[in-house]
Formats: C-alpha cells, sequence, structure tokens
C-alpha cells in the first residue's frame, strides 16, 4: 500500500521569483507515484530538494521533532511552489514527518536541554522538599526519553543516535520525505537504514527520498526520478550519473586523480 498517488500543477505557473524560476518548476508537468519507495536523483541545485520541501508544505507535514513547518521562515518559497501543487491520494494520511540532515542535530540538541532542565527543576524541587509530587511531570519526561532514547542520543556516535532517532519516530501507514538523509551516515548505517526503510514498507509506510547516495538508490523496488537539466524522468539505476560514475572511480581511482 502507497499513499501519495500523483502530483500535478494546479495551474500553469507565471511567477518569475524563487523558486518558480527553477528550470525544473518550470518545466514541471508532474508525476505519478507507483512504487512505496520514490528516489530523487540530481545535482546540487537541480530543484530535488526545493520539490521535496514544496511537497510537505502541500501535505502539511511536520518535522521530526513535532514543530510545524509554517514556523520556518526559510521554507516560505517552498510554500508558495506548494499551493501551486495538486496531490492525488490513494488513502491520505497524517502520520509522518518530513526531515532535512540539520533537522536531526536541532533535534538532538533540544532532547538533551531537555532531559537537562528537567534535571535540575527535579533537582530544585526536592531541594524544598523531597516528597513534592511536584516532581512528578519531570520524572515523566525523563522517563519517557530513557524509554525512546535510552541514556540519550547525545551519548551514541552521530550515526547511530541518527538510526535510533528513526527507529523511535517511525510510525506504520505513514509518509515520510526525507531529504539526503544519508549524510550522518557510514556506508555501513546507511544498510541499516534502508533494511529499516523496507521494514517500514511491510507495515504500509512510503517514503519520497531526495539523495546523492548510490547506496540509497538501490532501494530493493524502488523508482528514481532523475532531475537533470530542467527535466525530471524515470530512470533504472544502472542509468543514474552517481551510479556509473561512483562504480567507475572505485574501479579505477587514479584515472579521476591524476586529472585534479
Amino acid at each position: 500500500m502507497y499513499h501519495l498517488k500523483s502530483v500535478t500543477l494546479r495551474s500553469e505557473i507565471i511567477e518569475e521569483a524563487y523558486p518558480f524560476n527553477l528550470p525544473l518548476i518550470k518545466n514541471f508537468k508532474g508525476f505519478n507515484l507507483r512504487k512505496p519507495i520514490t528516489i530523487l536523483v540530481g545535482e546540487n541545485g537541480s530543484g530535488k530538494s526545493t520539490l521535496l520541501e514544496a511537497l510537505a508544505m502541500n501535505i502539511g507535514s511536520i518535522l521530526i521533532g513535532g514543530e510545524h513547518l509554517d514556523d520556518d521562515a526559510d521554507l516560505k518559497p517552498a510554500g508558495d511552489l506548494g499551493k501551486k501543487l495538486k496531490l492525488s491520494w490513494r488513502i491520505k494520511t497524517r502520520t509522518g514527518f518530513f526531515l532535512r540532515a540539520d533537522d536531526f542535530l536541532n533535534y538532538t540538541k533540544r532532547l538533551a536541554e531537555i532531559k537537562r532542565e528537567s534535571q535540575e527543576k527535579i533537582k530544585e524541587i526536592k531541594s524544598r522538599d523531597k516528597f513534592s509530587l511536584e516532581v512528578l511531570p519531570y520524572a515523566s519526561t525523563l522517563y519517557d526519553l530513557k524509554n525512546l532514547y535510552g541514556d540519550g542520543l547525545e551519548f551514541r556516535s552521530h550515526g547511530e543516535s541518527f538510526l535510533d532517532l528513526f527507529q523511535s519516530r517511525f510510525r506504520p501507514n505513514g509518509l515520510y520525505l526525507l531529504d539526503e538523509p544519508e549524510a550522518p551516515l557510514s556506508p555501513l548505517k546507511q544498510l541499516s537504514l534502508i533494511s529499516m526503510l523496507m521494514e517500514m514498507v511491510k507495515e504500509n509506510s512510503q517514503f519520497i527520498i531526495a539523495t546523492h547516495s548510490p547506496i540509497l538508490m538501490a532501494l530493493p523496488d524502488a523508482e528514481i526520478f532523475c532531475l537533470d537539466n530542467g527535466e525530471m524522468k524515470l530512470v533504472d539505476y544502472q542509468e543514474v550519473e552517481h551510479v556509473r560514475l561512483t562504480k567507475s572511480f572505485l574501479e579505477d581511482p587514479e584515472r579521476y586523480l591524476r586529472h585534479l
């Protein structure tokens, strides 16, 4: 089962300001989502992140920490584009989130601050009255954090804590928009993420992923859209330039390095 079926335009784009001046957006005709995992690939500046942000704004996705996208002023241009998009659903879901690599760092810091503030508040209350029931909400917060993240994401390696966060936040029947989730992950941890995504697909979740990683592009039964020269076209894994270039480089690194 996958939730979002297609993305098209509500009306012709005539605006000239960003993001409407991007070649991809000027030429955008829409696309169908026929698999539970859709991969967007392209060079920096191709528009894949902008398109993903616009989808998130249209859907009303939240960030991984629960914040609403409308609170992020940087996403206003994406919101303007999102209003131009028409989404067709099989079954509309409110479960899921939109993730950018930077959001993970911000969320980890926020959790650490909440934990520290709760501990300090408990200590302060007990210094006044060690039997006070005022500590209960703060103790409950610490219990919930411990239950979700163990000793804390800040005590795990970057890649491990990133995967821990995914594991704790994924829910069945969700639509998840992921922008370069490979950023904090080693190749081995990317394989762990693939395993996690495949398990979530079995629980009726759908993923739209913008990535530069040839490892994530190999997700089984995923459809890959290449965003290149202002066009968006469906391609096979072996046709993706990132894949061909990486394979060629690994076979003969010196052939590339001697020209640098």
